[in-house]
């Protein structure tokens, strides 16, 4: 017997209701990967630069690392709203104030830079030999 439009419509209705919740799923466990190969790459970072990672640094150093990471993937650099996209769509929640913060406290650092003089664009600082 012939399915009736509306058990048709109620079927695909909650195929596609099963199919969002395992994207869901597999979203999460993605998010959870990305999660662990920030962290172990902030940490890494952190080796680099001899600093201690402790309770009160851990989160900045690693959405500076997603930062870094953010800018390193953009060809001409990023400007600061483009830094706050990226890193928000990588699925990690940050304040842009706080972000203007890690912004501004790793060009004080020396691990990003402006373009050029007058550019709104952040690039990864070049390191200078000898250093």
């Amino acid at each position: 017997m012939p399915e009736t439009p509306d058990s048709y419509i109620t079927r695909l209705e909650s195929e596609k209701k099963a199919m969002e919740a395992r994207v869901a799923e597999i979203q999460a466990e993605i998010r959870t990967i990305n999660n662990l190969i920030y962290r172990r790459k902030s940490e890494m970072f952190a080796e680099t630069r001899d600093e201690k990672i402790n309770e009160k640094n851990v989160d900045r150093l690693f959405f500076e690392t997603l930062i870094m990471e953010a800018i390193r993937n953009a060809k001409r650099g990023l400007r600061t709203g483009e830094i706050y996209s990226a890193v928000t769509k990588s699925g990690y929640g940050l304040n842009y104030n706080t972000l203007r913060s890690y912004v501004t406290k790793m060009r004080d650092k020396g691990l990003i830079k402006k373009a050029t003089s007058t550019s709104y664009y952040w690039v990864i600082a070049e390191k200078k030999t000898g250093d």
